[in-house]
């Protein structure tokens, strides 16, 4: 079939207007302006009009098991008072397979409706909503998460081991290993989690530098997050101090790879922003959440010029008010108006993608990508101020496609 609309946003060349695209077996075969783009006899021709095709927004860190957490977000008292109530809350509600699994295919449904069509997601239960995610047509890196420290330090081979298996690997669903944070692992199972990736070629996803207390905690063993771990009972004595800042830690636990996602990175040093540009590694910023908490300014315009590939995540319900990559974007885009809008297009799709080790596939509206796209509607004269009409318009998809097929919408 061939698409059309008034603008096609290929993310990786400037906006087609009048654009077209042909689609075969699932597959972008060309793209380009309307009267060039040749059919076949009988060729269908799907003409959305006055709206912008661009590729399907890309998730970089979310935690899609969290979706039955939507209304809990932060309040007062800052990130450890809000990781005890949701752990507390973890404790109290009943995590049964089919709870976990509604919360996925909440959390999926919202994310196409919302034209994601990839996602890298964090699980603490793996063989739960990875058999939700290899149903799904959303493309998926599933990142186990590894929890081993003090008193569950003994769970680190068993965690790691789930985190790892192949079980529910699919074309669509691909696994990752989350080493979950700094003061949730004790060095040694940092190192194993890295040496469990490399052996097996998974990519690896870490919450790093996410607050000021996790630099106290890992040089120090001291502060809020050492609080928190007493208050849930698994502190004890034997867990090391590190001595080291967040992202030298993790450095030297030989987790600063090509194939790392770094999530939320809100407290990171120039000397941090350095090791992780030389490391290859890629850094998911996800606004909300960090609004949400009133971090300091996020240093991702840095990040960029260094070099490092950040791209846009959502977090969670429990943490953001909807798990849309496009309101993030328009978030950032309010905050930073100066701020290229052309870039924050391509952190949102292009830069996702090569984050999760996707970008062969999508993220871009390239001849020999899969079709995965999304239609956003806009009124003609919007695009008088370009790649920012999508992002100051209120628009919300009206048809996402994912292999060419229709997920949501017509």
């Amino acid at each position: 079939m061939i698409l059309q609309a008034r603008y096609v946003v290929a993310v990786d060349r400037e906006p087609i207007e009048r654009g077209a695209i042909r689609v075969e077996e699932g597959r972008i075969v060309e793209v380009g302006r309307s009267r060039d783009v040749s059919a076949a006899a009988g060729c269908p021709i799907v003409d959305h009009g006055d709206a912008v095709i661009l590729p399907g927004f890309v998730n970089g860190h979310t935690h899609l098991e969290l979706s039955h957490f939507s209304g809990r977000r932060p309040a007062a008292g800052g990130f450890t008072q809000w990781l005890s109530a949701v752990a507390e809350s973890s404790l109290n509600d009943v995590q049964s397979e089919s709870t976990v699994q509604s919360a996925v295919r909440d959390g999926l449904e919202q994310s196409t409706r919302a034209g994601v069509t990839a996602i890298g997601d964090i699980t603490r239960f793996p063989e739960w909503t990875r058999v939700v995610l290899a149903g799904s047509v959303v493309r998926a890196v599933s990142f186990g998460e590894v929890v081993a420290i003090g008193a569950r330090r003994g769970l680190l081979e068993e965690r790691l081991a789930a985190a790892a298996s192949d079980d529910g690997r699919t074309e669509r669903l691909r696994i990752g290993i989350s080493p979950h944070a700094p003061y949730t692992l004790e060095p040694q199972g940092l190192k194993a989690c890295g040496e469990t990736a490399r052996r097996k070629s998974l990519p690896l996803c870490i919450h790093l530098a996410e607050c000021p207390a996790e630099a106290e905690f890992t040089l120090k063993g001291s502060g809020p997050l050492a609080v928190f771990l007493k208050r849930i009972g698994v502190w004890d004595e034997q867990v090391p101090v590190a001595g080291q800042e967040p992202v030298a830690l993790v450095q030297s636990a030989g987790l600063l790879l090509p194939a790392t996602v770094l999530a939320h990175c809100n407290y990171v040093s120039d000397e941090g922003i350095a090791a992780i540009a030389e490391s290859g590694a890629s850094v998911v910023y996800c606004p909300q959440t960090h609004a949400a908490f009133g971090h300091a300014p996020h240093r991702f315009r840095d990040m960029l010029a260094a070099g490092i590939n950040v791209c846009i995540g959502t977090d969670s319900l429990a943490s953001s008010p909807s798990l849309s990559v496009l309101d993030e974007l328009r978030v950032v885009h309010r905050m930073y108006p100066a701020f290229a809008a052309d870039m924050l297009i391509r952190m949102g799709t292009l830069h996702g993608a090569k984050a999760l080790g996707l970008d062969g596939v999508c993220g871009s509206i390239t001849p020999g990508k899969a079709a995965d796209l999304c239609v956003l509607p806009l009124e003609a004269p919007a695009w008088r101020s370009g790649w920012q009409a999508m992002l100051e318009a209120g628009a919300q998809p009206t048809a996402v496609y994912i292999d060419g097929r229709v997920c949501f919408g017509n």
